[in-house]
């Protein structure tokens, strides 16, 4: 039985995290490290998500109105600018099993609907399924030419189905809630970029019924996008536009179709 991590005695580990000096360092120490160590920092920052400062200062205010405070965005910043690169070099090689292993311990470990509303939570879980979906194109590929090695693929790829199931039935709920509540959908800068690339990874791995049940969630900020586009000058336009497209493009549709 897993017990209750209190938030004022995280793990050494994590509370180096928290500081933009320990943030800066790993780069650093990351390239000196063997698979197993990477695997095992990445657990422990897997398992720790709804702690990190990253996430837990950058939950969104009551107040729609309220922007992070400084201190926080930059703190965010800096991890998506330091940590992340190197955990991104080592998931996009990793095998299904080891990505199958770390979404679930997300699942059974993290409260995946407060990490999704946070940037670095988004793009953690943009990272795994991303790698999974790659993956399962490699799989496919290859199934033609070794019809004898694949039984155990498709194991791992029936287990990584179930989690990717339980991850959007988790998720469905939230939809709605993703984008920043600070963010204007009218600004030239695509603050709101990577949840539609989080959208995207998990609309490629959907069914039929999960895309459409995609698009009911979020179809209040695709038609507001939309709609607010034709209001803009065209360059702005076309940015907005697009970034709605990483998502509309990854279930066979696209902006155009809704006039």
């Amino acid at each position: 039985m897993l017990t209750h991590r209190s938030p004022t005695s995280p793990h050494p580990f994590i509370q180096i995290l928290s500081h933009s000096k320990g943030k800066k360092a790993i780069p650093r120490v990351f390239r000196h490290l063997d698979d197993q160590q990477r695997l095992t920092m990445l657990t422990l920052i897997v398992i720790h998500l709804d702690i990190l400062d990253v996430i837990r200062d950058a939950y969104p205010s009551p107040d729609p109105s309220a922007p992070l405070p400084a201190r926080v965005k930059e703190e965010v910043d800096l991890f998506g600018h330091a940590v992340m690169p190197p955990l991104f070099s080592y998931v996009n090689e990793a095998p299904l099993t080891i990505i199958i292993g770390l979404l679930g311990l997300v699942l059974d470990r993290v409260h995946v609907p407060s990490i999704i509303r946070t940037k670095i939570g988004v793009s953690m879980l943009t990272m795994l399924v991303s790698r999974a979906e790659l993956v399962k194109q490699t799989l496919s590929s290859s199934s033609t030419t070794q019809p004898d090695n694949n039984n155990t693929a498709t194991d791992d790829w029936h287990q990584w189905s179930d989690l990717y199931s339980r991850l959007f039935d988790t998720l469905e709920p939230v939809l709605p809630y993703l984008f920043p509540t600070d963010t204007d959908v009218r600004a030239s800068s695509s603050e709101d970029v990577h949840v539609w690339q989080f959208l995207a990874a998990m609309g490629v791995g959907a069914s039929p019924d999960q895309q459409q049940r995609l698009v009911l969630g979020v179809k209040d900020r695709v038609m507001e996008t939309v709609g607010v586009s034709k209001t803009l000058p065209d360059e702005m336009a076309a940015r907005r536009l697009g970034d709605v497209n990483l998502f509309m493009r990854a279930i066979g549709l696209d902006v155009e179709l809704l006039g």
